[in-house]
């Protein structure tokens, strides 16, 4: 009886994970749409404000979908898309937040002690981890 390999398991979950975040991504803007729908007989400020809600909670998922593809890959970029993410999500919760009042300053600046420290972080590591395409660029041109 011989094993299912490896290689086969590793393609079957990522294709997994690329269908369950696929889905989740067409729910979100299924969703979204459906509530903007709803939300014109409010007003159209609401409108805005479950638009900017939802496309922020979109572009996390988004970068979820491409930290997974890299990790697939077997590319090293899929920390910074998990920064991203995170800083999308929490900038999302601050405009929830301010959004509806009242809102609490202590959790403000703690979202925002987030916003700063994820996008110090995706700094220090784009920093001391340049794409191989910039550092091909670099050695091209000082070759010419």
């Amino acid at each position: 009886m011989k094993l299912i390999s490896s290689t086969l398991v590793f393609k079957i979950v990522s294709l997994v994970v690329q269908i369950l975040l696929l889905i989740g991504l067409a729910a979100t803007v299924a969703s979204t749409f459906i509530q903007v729908v709803v939300a014109f007989q409010t007003g159209l400020i609401y409108v805005a404000s479950i638009v900017l809600e939802n496309v922020l909670l979109i572009i996390v998922f988004l970068e979820v979908y491409l930290s997974a593809l890299d990790f697939f890959k077997g590319k090293g970029r899929s920390v910074i898309y998990v920064i991203d993410a995170m800083i999308s999500f929490v900038s999302r919760e601050i405009i929830i937040e301010i959004l509806t009042p009242p809102f609490n300053y202590l959790d403000l600046l703690t979202l925002g002690g987030l916003v700063v420290t994820g996008a110090v972080a995706r700094y220090v590591i784009s920093r001391k981890f340049p794409r191989k395409s910039k550092l091909r660029n670099k050695a091209a041109r000082k070759t010419h």
